[in-house]
């Protein structure tokens, strides 16, 4: 994508040496490279939120397979035991 060689940098460097000055060239290389850092914690923190909630959608999505499945499971049984006491209140004799 963007690809800098080590004579771009060079040339950078000796541009901003003129520019700059040998006062303020260290401070800059120092203010650069705090803001690379805190760019890459942003980042990095961005990453781990976002697979954070990556995850937190599977573990939703299980979830609520688990209760759809449970509910069903519960039905069938509900039903089993209806019928079954529908079917044992035949076989008893009529009360007096």
């Amino acid at each position: 994508m963007f690809d800098v060689g080590f004579t771009e940098l060079m040339l950078c460097f000796v541009v901003a040496l003129v520019v700059l000055g040998p006062e303020k060239l260290p401070q800059l290389a120092r203010t650069l490279g705090r803001w690379t850092g805190q760019a890459r914690g942003y980042l990095r923190n961005l990453t781990a939120e976002l697979d954070r909630e990556a995850r937190l959608a599977e573990l939703k999505r299980q979830l609520d397979e688990a209760n759809r499945l449970m509910r069903d499971q519960g039905q069938a049984l509900k039903s089993s035991v209806d019928q079954t006491l529908a079917d044992a209140g035949k076989d008893l004799p009529p009360k007096p």
